[in-house]
């Protein structure tokens, strides 16, 4: 296996040493675009949240300082990640402000409309039948609640040697805006809203559950 794919497997799901040391670089890399994606995002401090593909932790950290009042759950496919986001949140644990737990984006574990605002940064390329993950996530969102996407990467001309190499090797797939777009209105997702940074690849999808 190339340096490459066993990177892009440990972001699929960390694991052991070397998943932390991952972990801790996604916790420092990713937020400048963390910030980037959720500058739009208008977080109420009676929130109820849910952080998909939590890793490290850090972006469950950030929605708690704002959902003072509410909660923030942390959900990711690796059991080593959730024992990492459970360290760096112990304090808002012990405080009943953060909940960290192990599962999948095909099935969460929460009643229909259970959540204000669900957000997935750098892992929808990793979900296998992504339709399908989009409609358990649009069970469990509030009426008008908010569902965002944040990638570092999307399907573009300027970066599409690189966004191929990696989709090859790490068996991932990386959307187009249009596809996504797409996807979500197949769905049922409405108020649609998609900002771009194109020199850096970067995307942000925002959209509603309306019914």
């Amino acid at each position: 296996m190339s340096e490459i794919a066993r990177r892009l497997n440990q972001c699929r799901r960390p694991t052991g040493d070397v998943g932390k040391i991952v972990v801790e670089n996604m916790n420092e890399s990713h937020y400048n675009l963390t910030t980037w994606g959720l500058e739009k995002i208008d977080v109420n401090k009676n929130c109820f949240i849910l952080d998909i593909g939590c890793g490290g932790g850090k972006t469950v950290n950030r929605l708690a300082e704002k959902a003072e009042s509410g909660k923030v759950y942390g959900m990711d496919y690796s059991d080593d990640c959730v024992k990492w986001s459970i360290d760096l949140n112990k304090k808002l644990i012990d405080e009943n402000k953060v909940e960290i737990f192990q599962g999948t984006a095909e099935s969460i574990p929460f009643k229909n409309e259970k959540f204000d605002l669900i957000t997935a940064v750098e892992t929808i390329y990793f979900w296998p039948n992504i339709k399908g993950c989009f409609e358990e996530i649009k069970r469990i969102l509030k009426i008008e609640g908010t569902f965002v996407i944040i990638n570092e990467m999307y399907r573009s001309d300027k970066f599409k040697e690189r966004n191929e190499k990696f989709e090859e090797v790490g068996n991932m797939n990386i959307f187009s805006s249009d596809e996504l777009e797409l996807l979500l209105k197949d769905v049922g997702f409405g108020k649609i809203e998609i900002d771009l940074i194109e020199d850096k690849n970067w995307l942000r999808c925002m959209c509603k559950k309306n019914k």
